[in-house]
């Protein structure tokens, strides 16, 4: 965002790459270019020591201009009222339809684009009509008015924000949506199209039958088969009925369907477990394909606001360089609560809010209601998990500004008042107060884990000392000890996708595989059972998906989400374990075994009912039959030897049965081989 310096507008580098330029160096190259020309782009403040470059803003090109946007213009009406809605990020990113599935990120991203531009939409027209009841005029033609500026804002949050919104353009649908949304606010805007399930093709009836065909048949038919079948039974050359209640299909009930739809059906995990159940005779293969397994151990003894910014601290390695600290401090509490470190700044960042979310966790707390952050490092996140309501409820997000962020006041005495008292403390060069300013000896370099190790020892340090205003507690009891009573639970949802570990994998009788371990499927951090399980079962059963994950400080999982293309499915839960010897068995082992055996009883219960609702089939088949034509020249028929008449019957078959043993044989004797 610019701003301004010295009343000159200006941007960072920052701002520019990669958005505009592709390196740093293209840049530098176009500043040097027209440096000594009247026109081009200009530096007004050169980067280095702690300084960062700076860009004259009437300087850039008129694209430039426009893509970043200059804040001493007011390019619409709407950009006064319109703001991210941060509960609407909340609402679309946890909403779940009566089946348990989620929204789309594509359709969760729409709505709340739409819902923050009808809430701004809302306070122009109560802002216009105080205008107009002011200034003695009517409200017609108010709705129109708010209509028009709302279609044309849509070039300033393509231009600005890279996202338009979906508003009807027409005045009675416009009306009668923002009347809704009023009432009924977000959940008035999704789309009844979702989960319309009268569009189907496939109804209940449909599965059932296809279902019967697959199983229902001594045969076991193949899905190919049971497409002929079925399409046999369309044409009216197959008669299908029911042995349990003697029902006989009619065709005109059912729709035609494809091979790859009959495939498709049959191969579903809620239609699977019955018919394959039914059909099987190997009871070892169906447990290993539809019964999930217990693990079983070998018998043994025995968590109102952060300001957050990055630091070099003022120590060198041997060859020079500093190490690089992100630090978090709860303002509050005046503790740090996160903290990583490394020999550079690269993956630094996303580093940091996994730590932050890990800490949190840990000690049981929910995240910090504010984010109080830089730009540089940040500014690429904006649109993700650092939109309010996403990892935060508010993000406030500076650009080139120290005293926005309180977290550079803290660095001082941090800087002074511990980390001067070590070996190798680097003094600033031109430190006002003389006791701050270099000495007269070489200062010595440190290797990395010494320098790694004593920060570290300054935070601990810092955390236990007294509290600025609770003098009689020190900050980190502070922090513990008075936390904010209305913060939101950690939006896992609206995170993982961004700060979390992503890995392909698959889900297999209702178990997958990650990191070396078990999970099993689950919601709100409880393992599903019952009919939420079955739902989730429906879903992602023998399909390929993928978890993104985060792990504790531990190494252990913290959270897991599944996720199909772009909708999150369910949590991923750790597999519980329990002891094999039961002499050696606690109460978290009985805890965990009901649990497991909960899980297993659900689908199994579930795989019953299925396999009792399969009912077994009679197939005639009224294909007509091909003239038969062809006669084998000399070939006789059975039926021509056999005459009621003749009274000779038995002596012919005789007479067969002795021309019969007149036979050459092609087994040689042991004789003729030797």
């Amino acid at each position: 965002m610019p701003h301004n310096w010295n009343n000159i507008l200006v941007v960072t580098k920052d701002e520019l790459v990669p958005n505009w330029y592709n390196t740093e160096n293209t840049l530098y190259s176009e500043v040097k270019r027209y440096s000594k020309k009247e026109y081009g782009i200009k530096r007004v403040q050169l980067g280095g020591n702690g300084r960062t470059m700076l860009i004259s803003f009437d300087s850039l090109p008129a694209e430039i201009q426009d893509g970043i946007g200059d804040p001493r213009k007011l390019n619409h009406i709407l950009e006064r009222f319109y703001k991210v809605d941060s509960d609407a990020v909340r609402f679309y990113s946890n909403f779940k339809f009566d089946d348990g599935t989620y929204l789309d990120t594509e359709y969760q991203e729409r709505y709340i684009i739409n819902a923050s531009v009808l809430k701004a939409a809302i306070a122009l027209r109560d802002a216009r009509e105080v205008e107009r009841r002011t200034k003695g005029g009517n409200l017609v033609g108010i709705t129109q008015s708010i209509l028009s500026d709302v279609q044309s804002f849509n070039v300033i949050l393509d231009k600005k924000h890279n996202v338009r919104h979906t508003l009807p353009p027409g005045e009675k649908q416009f009306k009668k949506l923002l009347k809704d949304f009023e009432t009924g606010q977000y959940i008035s805007i999704i789309s009844g199209k979702h989960k319309n399930a009268n569009r189907r093709k496939v109804n209940d009836a449909t599965v059932e039958l296809l279902n019967n065909l697959f199983a229902g048949q001594a045969t076991k038919p193949t899905a190919t088969e049971v497409h002929r079948q079925y399409e046999a039974f369309m044409n009216g050359y197959l008669e299908v009925i029911n042995n349990e209640t003697s029902e006989i299909y009619n065709p005109a009930d059912f729709k035609t369907l494809g091979a790859t739809t009959v495939t498709n059906y049959i191969a579903q995990w809620s239609n699977k477990i019955g018919t394959y159940a039914k059909r099987s005779g190997d009871r070892q293969k169906l447990m290993q394909q539809f019964k999930p397994f217990h693990s079983l151990d070998k018998p043994k003894y025995a968590g109102s606001i952060i300001s957050i910014d990055d630091r070099q601290p003022p120590f060198k390695m041997a060859d020079g360089s500093r190490i690089w600290f992100y630090n978090g401090i709860d303002l509050g509490s005046e503790a740090f609560t996160c903290w990583v470190y490394g020999k550079s700044k690269e993956g630094i960042i996303l580093e940091f809010y996994r730590q932050m979310v890990r800490n949190y966790a840990d000690w049981g707390f929910n995240l910090p209601a504010e984010l109080e952050a830089e730009m540089s490092l940040n500014s690429s996140f904006t649109s993700s998990f650092l939109k309010e309501g996403a990892m935060f409820q508010y993000v406030r997000i500076e650009a080139n500004n120290a005293r926005g962020k309180r977290i550079e006041a803290y660095y001082r005495p941090l800087r002074y008042n511990l980390e001067k008292k070590r070996i190798g403390w680097l003094a600033r060069p031109h430190a006002l107060t003389e006791a701050n300013q270099p000495g007269a000896k070489e200062v010595p370099t440190l290797p990395y884990n010494d320098i790694v190790q004593g920060c570290l020892e300054d935070i601990e340090t810092w955390n236990n000392m007294p509290h600025s205003v609770h003098t009689h507690m020190s900050r980190w009891e502070v922090f513990t000890q008075k936390q904010h009573p209305n913060l939101q639970p950690t939006n896992y949802a609206a995170i993982l996708p961004y700060v979390g570990y992503r890995t392909e994998t698959s889900c297999n009788v209702g178990m997958i595989q990650l990191n070396n371990g078990m999970c099993l499927l689950g919601d709100a951090g409880k393992v599903a059972t019952g009919n939420k399980l079955i739902n989730l079962m429906n879903q992602v059963e023998g399909k390929d998906v993928e978890v993104y994950w985060l792990d504790d400080n531990e190494g252990n999982l913290l959270k897991a989400h599944v996720y199909i293309g772009t909708q999150l499915i369910c949590e991923a839960v750790a597999k519980p374990r329990y002891q094999k010897a039961r002499i050696e068995q606690t109460p978290e082992d009985y805890e965990n075994r009901k649990i497991m055996s909960s899980y297993v009883a659900t689908i199994e219960a579930y795989a019953r009912r299925q396999k009792k609702a399969i009912d077994t089939l009679t197939i005639i088949d009224n294909t007509p039959k091909p003239k038969k034509s062809f006669v084998m020249p000399g070939l006789k028929s059975r039926n021509e030897n056999v005459h009621p008449e003749n009274g000779n019957i038995i002596e012919e078959s005789t007479a067969l049965l002795t021309e019969s043993e007149n036979y050459t044989s092609h087994k040689k004797s042991l004789k003729e081989r030797f």
